[in-house]
C-alpha cells in the first residue's frame, strides 16, 4: 500500500474514501433537521437533477439540428456542469446528516445513488459524443458511392494542383538570377512548408500522383484513424448498456430510499 492510500490521498477514487477525507468545497448547510425531512430534500435533490438532465438533452437536440450554434451550447454545458456540481455536494450535506444521526441505512442508498449519478453523467456524455461525431458524417463508411468519388476527385484535383504549383516555382526558381539572393536562389516558403511537413508512411494514404500526403497539416482529433462502423456500433452499445445499468442503480437505490421513508413515517405515528 503506498503512502497517499494510507492517508486517503490521490490514488483513491475520492467517491469511494470516507467522508472525512474527501476533498471538496464547503458543503450547504440544511434546514431539515428530522430524518425523514433529510430524505424528502434528497428526492427534492433528484427532481432538479432529472430537470438538468432535461435541459441537457433538449440543448443536445437543438445542437445537433443546428438550431443551437456551438457556442451557445457551450454556455449550456456549463451550466449545466455547475448545477450539476451543486446537487452533489447538496447530496452528500443529506448524507452526511443522516450518518450523524446515526441512520447509515438511508445514508449507504443515497451513496449509491451518488455513485450511479456519476456514471450516469459520464455515459451521457460519452452518447453525445459518439453522435455528434455520426452527425457529421466524417467517416467514409458513412459515404454513398457518389460522395466517396466526389471525395476522391477533389482530393486529386487538390494534389494536381499542388503538384504543378510547386513545379511552376521550381522552374521560375531554376531560370532566376542567383546572384539576386546572395547564391541561394529565390526564396519559396511553400517548399519550406512542404518539407518539413510531417512525413506518413501509410500506404492508404498515399496522395494521387505519388505526392506527400497531408496529415502533417491536420489537427490530433482529424490525424485520428477513423473507427469503422462495427468499432462505432459497438462503443454505442457498450456505453448504452453501462449509462442503463447505472441507471438500474439508481432506481433501485431510491426504491429502498422511498421504504426507509415510510418506514420512518410509521415509526413517527
Amino acid at each position: 500500500m503506498t503512502a497517499a492510500q494510507e492517508t486517503g490521498g490521490d490514488d483513491e477514487n475520492p467517491d469511494e474514501q470516507p467522508q472525512d477525507r474527501r476533498a471538496r468545497p464547503p458543503l450547504p448547510s440544511l434546514e431539515e433537521k428530522t430524518p425523514a425531512g433529510l430524505i424528502r430534500r434528497f428526492f427534492s435533490v433528484q427532481e432538479r437533477r432529472a430537470a438538468s438532465y432535461n435541459r441537457f438533452h433538449e440543448g443536445f437536440d437543438s445542437h445537433l439540428s443546428g438550431a443551437m450554434g456551438a457556442g451557445d451550447y457551450g454556455r449550456l454545458c456549463g451550466e449545466i456542469t455547475r448545477e450539476m456540481a451543486a446537487l452533489s455536494l447538496e447530496a452528500l450535506a443529506v448524507e452526511e446528516a443522516l450518518n450523524a444521526a446515526s441512520l447509515e441505512s438511508p445514508a449507504a442508498c443515497i451513496r449509491v445513488v451518488q455513485l450511479g449519478e456519476k456514471a450516469k453523467l459520464r455515459m451521457t456524455c460519452t452518447l453525445q459524443v459518439l453522435k455528434k461525431s455520426h452527425s457529421e458524417r466524417r467517416w467514409s463508411w458513412q459515404r454513398t458511392t457518389e460522395e466517396a468519388e466526389e471525395a476522391e476527385a477533389a482530393a486529386a484535383a487538390m494534389a494536381a494542383s499542388a503538384h504543378a504549383n510547386e513545379a511552376a516555382i521550381r522552374e521560375e526558381n531554376s531560370s532566376s538570377n542567383a546572384g539576386s539572393t546572395g547564391g541561394l536562389g529565390r526564396l519559396n516558403p511553400g517548399w519550406a512548408n512542404g518539407n518539413f511537413r510531417a512525413r506518413c508512411d501509410v500506404p492508404e494514404h498515399a496522395a494521387f500522383g505519388g505526392f506527400r500526403c497531408g496529415c502533417g497539416e491536420r489537427n490530433d482529433a482529424e490525424h485520428a484513424p477513423e473507427p469503422t462502423e462495427e468499432e462505432y456500433d459497438g462503443a454505442c452499445a457498450e456505453a448504452t448498456r453501462e449509462l442503463e445499468n447505472a441507471v438500474t442503480g439508481i432506481n433501485d437505490a431510491l426504491e429502498e430510499l422511498r421504504q426507509e421513508l415510510a418506514d420512518l413515517l410509521e415509526d413517527d405515528e
